[in-house]
């Protein structure tokens, strides 16, 4: 195959899709680690938070080309993560056990509760992980916070036309940002949100 033709083949709209999808991949992850460390320094905390970016992406790349959660990477990092957040040092055990096994179950009861809606087995194993790593409350906290958003992105791609009624969203995606946005200031939320909402008046 000539030059030209491996040339041309990466400047199709698809060829050109996916290296964007790959740059943007790449910059996000870099990104991601360098606010790791900014948030929490050369600790163990920061190496829970390199696996944790490194999964959410995989899985935001992996669920929105392809809609899989792959069982492979769920393995390796959730055996990682086992671990590493005990080392990390961060919280007590039984805190990130409910947060898995509590997350999973409660997004497994909707799953069960609204089928045909874009829940999956793999969205269910993919918050177990994400939940102990998080632990408890921040699991729900992560959970609401996919929920949102992924809400506010139908409506806006019903807004421009690019969602059919009744298309289902990968929601692996959401879980990602939810997670990371409560790994890295789960604990300011809770704070703002029982000083100015539990306890005001």
């Amino acid at each position: 195959m000539s030059a030209a033709a491996v040339a041309g083949g990466g400047a199709t709209p698809s060829g050109r899709r996916r290296r964007a999808g790959d740059i943007a991949a790449a910059l996000a992850t870099a990104a991601m680690f360098a606010l790791m460390h900014l948030r929490f320094g050369a600790s163990g905390a920061w190496a829970v938070g390199l696996l944790l970016t490194a999964l959410a992406v995989l899985i935001v790349v992996t669920d929105l080309t392809a809609r899989i959660i792959p069982n492979g990477a769920l393995l390796c990092f959730g055996a990682a993560l086992l671990a590493a957040v005990p080392l990390a040092g961060g919280g007590p055990l039984w805190s990130h056990a409910l947060g898995a096994l509590g997350g999973s179950g409660l997004l497994l009861l909707v799953a069960a509760l609204t089928p045909g809606r874009g829940i999956g087995m793999g969205d269910v194993k993919l918050l177990a992980v994400f939940g102990w790593a998080v632990g408890f409350p921040g699991v729900l906290l992560a959970l609401l916070a996919a929920a949102v958003t992924g809400a506010v992105a139908i409506l806006l791609l019903q807004a421009l036309g690019r969602r059919q009624h009744g298309q289902t969203l990968a929601f692996g995606p959401y879980l990602a940002f939810g997670t990371l946005l409560v790994y890295l200031y789960g604990n300011e939320i809770i704070h703002w949100y029982a000083a100015n909402a539990v306890f005001s008046g």
